[in-house]
């Protein structure tokens, strides 16, 4: 199907063509293979590994969530018409963010296992590190985030809804306004409600340490893992939905170059809190990096310096590997293994009493539970909404032609 012969009947049709039953089938197992391993290893008499994994993937699942949402008011805002086809794969990432705020309770239960300021108290900080109020805090934050996500989204598929449902053909600028809005709202949200998560869900267990960028280091690093999935998403739905010409050659390669360049600010985010560090040269901020980068934890620093910048930045640096589609899934999975340990090296070196890594079957387990969860979400949401906008996506492929 060329770009030339779609039309808004065929993108109707498009819409509602979502592999749903192999997305929630693939969750499910998932899900509930994981519950066993998660179950088995709370239930077990040392259940604080599984806790800290647990914590692991809640930090990265829902940021990753959360940031691919948020790329879809980016574009709104942006005036990014390119992003058209894909732009509702991004937005269903909001079905996830309704689930953190159940998955959150799981962090309440096993506080005692993660956050390490309950037995150790810090008068430094005073009432901040109180259990009621950072629990308060943080649900809130993720409860209002999700709210907004949801108040976007929803304005945003209105018009698609009609028009896959009644036949209504509507306007691409139909409430741009308060789409706009919404868009604009929220990732001022983002970028304030992860700062505080990353500086409360993370930063909060070294003792002491303190870096006033990790939260922005945390909402880009999520944002970078949204970009990286919605590339495997993309290309993997261009096949099961057949959208060959829908979602063409030029779009992935925009969405590849942004890939690119978010993974290069990455490293210079990285950087520019590591040089600060060194260059202060103060104890109660270097051990946190030393730590990581030598002794026993020295290979899943490097692994995530590999994993997360260096191999993407070489491997889609050119064209052709952001064209072709088994080099962009590879590095973008690639990017997305390294985001994980990145979570694990930030979170679990630091409540695991001097341990060195271990990454077994508890590991696994909890991220086949989070990951299948996420899937099963993602294909709740495409069966209630249109997974692909005609509007969106006819302008995308019309202004593709001059």
């Amino acid at each position: 199907m060329s770009v030339a012969t779609v039309n808004r009947s065929e993108l109707v049709q498009k819409a509602r063509q979502a592999p749903l039953a192999r997305f929630m089938l693939f969750g499910a197992f998932a899900a509930g293979l994981g519950a066993i391993v998660l179950l088995l290893g709370l239930l077990s008499g040392h259940p604080e590994r599984t806790w800290w994994t647990y914590q692991t993937n809640f930090v990265f699942w829902v940021g990753m969530a959360q940031g691919m949402v948020v790329f879809a008011a980016t574009q709104k805002l942006a005036k990014g018409h390119w992003s058209g086809v894909i732009i509702r794969f991004a937005e269903a990432g909001a079905a996830f963010t309704a689930v953190a705020v159940v998955l959150f309770v799981g962090l309440i239960i096993g506080r005692q296992y993660i956050f390490t300021w309950i037995h150790e108290p810090r008068p430094e900080v005073g009432w901040w590190l109180t259990s009621k109020w950072f629990f308060v805090r943080n649900g809130a934050i993720l409860a209002v985030l999700s709210w907004l996500s949801w108040r976007f989204v929803r304005h945003d598929t209105a018009p698609d809804v009609r028009e896959v449902t009644g036949g209504e053909v509507v306007a691409r600028t139909e409430d741009a306004a308060r789409i706009s809005r919404d868009a604009a709202i929220l990732i001022l949200a983002f970028a304030f409600g992860y700062s505080l998560l990353g500086y409360d869900l993370i930063m909060s267990l070294a003792t002491k340490w303190v870096s006033n960028l990790f939260g922005a280091f945390y909402f880009m690093g999520s944002f970078l893992a949204g970009l990286m999935l919605l590339a495997v998403l993309a290309i993997v739905l261009r096949r099961a939905m057949g959208l060959a010409g829908i979602y063409t050659s030029r779009q992935q390669h925009d969405l590849g170059k942004l890939c690119f360049g978010f993974t290069v600010f990455w490293a210079y985010l990285m950087w520019s809190q590591f040089l600060v560090i060194w260059y202060g040269n103060l104890p109660e901020e270097t051990y946190f990096i030393f730590y990581r980068l030598y002794g026993v934890w020295r290979p899943v620093g490097i692994a995530v310096f590999l994993l997360v910048f260096l191999i993407p930045f070489v491997g889609l640096l050119g064209v052709k590997p952001k064209l072709f589609a088994p080099t962009m899934v590879g590095f973008a999975l690639v990017s997305l293994v390294g985001i994980w340990l990145e979570r694990y090296l930030e979170v679990v070196p630091a409540i695991n009493q001097g341990a060195g890594p271990a990454i077994g079957l508890p590991e696994i387990g909890v991220t086949l539970f989070f990951g299948g969860l996420f899937c099963m979400s993602w294909a709740w949401f495409a069966s209630r909404y249109p997974i692909i906008s005609p509007r969106l996506a006819a302008d995308a492929l019309e202004r593709e032609q001059h």
